[in-house]
């Protein structure tokens, strides 16, 4: 049996995230399971997950820890955009997915990476900045991603996501020439026919995007989209829904991948080699975020630079296929 000892700056913080920051790198849930199983106890008594813990108190813990299954970390060169004591913005790179694919199809996540990023900088005991992503990204789009470093600065910054108070900015290459900025209201729904796919649905969740051009091209346009509300997929359905669909994205009528010969008229790849994609993921970046920062007063803006394939595509397109 271990025991922990409810030390003056763990008042009032509840016994899950305890826990979670005395052994980091077991998944939440599963510390919640052994409180609820009677395998973690607090002054020899039966508790739960939420109870808010007292100076003083005895943390029991009779489950053996170490035989636990662990979140794999990983050492990635994170892009850091904006760090402050309770919360860390990062460029998050395509095709690496926020959380664990269920099938372990992708071992490398960005949470197991921001999780390393934090170990690396814990000197000795339990971790008080324990990295707590607020948003998802889609695999294949690059871009912002939030992490909250305290319990105090998630539920915060939650109730900002919920009630519209930050402001998130996409780039996205999409098919056709956008003349005009516009507004898609549309409800959003679960695709019961595919797996994994959204589409437009009286039935659905209220979700509104505004979008407007940046740059036009022939056959294709740059746009900005800004979601006022967080549907999975949101942007990716409610342009294809308007004739606008991202350039890459076979499940909402792009392409599996661009090609130069797509931009580039008569374009033919050396004799004896495979013409290699531009880019063949979302044509989809997540640019910035507007908010007020947790205990600050003023709002402050965190962008992140395109990556080297959607710099790439641009450069092509203003060549190959100016307006």
């Amino acid at each position: 049996m271990k025991v922990l000892s409810v030390e003056s700056k763990w008042i009032g913080i509840t016994l899950d995230e305890f826990l979670a920051a005395h052994w980091p790198r077991i998944a939440k849930g599963r510390l919640r399971d052994l409180v609820r199983s009677n395998e973690i106890l607090v002054d020899g008594m039966i508790a739960k997950p939420s109870d808010k813990l007292r100076d003083g108190q005895i943390v029991m813990i009779e489950a053996d820890m170490s035989s636990l299954k662990e979140i794999k970390t990983h050492h990635l060169s994170l892009d850091v955009l904006y760090e402050d004591e309770h919360l860390v913005a990062v460029n998050k790179p395509a095709g690496i997915p926020v959380e664990p694919s269920r099938w372990g199809e992708h071992p490398l996540h960005l949470g197991g990476a921001l999780l390393d990023w934090a170990e690396r900088r814990q000197v000795e005991g339990p971790m008080e900045q324990r990295p707590r992503g607020l948003h998802r990204l889609d695999l294949g789009t690059s871009g912002v991603m939030l992490y909250a470093l305290s319990i105090e600065a998630e539920r915060y910054y939650r109730e900002l996501f919920s009630s519209r108070m930050i402001e998130k900015t996409y780039h996205a290459i999409v098919i056709g020439e956008v003349g005009q900025p516009g507004v898609v209201d549309t409800a959003i729904a679960p695709d019961r026919a595919r797996g994994g796919v959204m589409r437009i649905h009286d039935q659905g969740k209220p979700s509104l995007t505004e979008y407007k051009p940046l740059e036009r091209f022939r056959g294709y346009s740059l746009i900005e989209a800004q979601p006022r509300t967080g549907r999975t997929h949101q942007i990716r359905v409610h342009m294809a829904s308007v004739g606008h669909p991202l350039v890459v994205d076979p499940r909402y009528g792009g392409a599996e991948g661009l090609l130069l010969s797509h931009i580039k008229n008569g374009y033919r790849p050396k004799k004896g080699q495979v013409e290699r994609p531009l880019m063949e993921r979302l044509t989809l970046h997540a640019k910035g975020v507007r908010m007020v920062p947790y205990g600050g007063n003023e709002e402050i803006e965190i962008e992140a630079e395109y990556p080297k394939d959607f710099r790439v595509v641009l450069d092509k397109l203003r060549r190959w296929r100016p307006s």
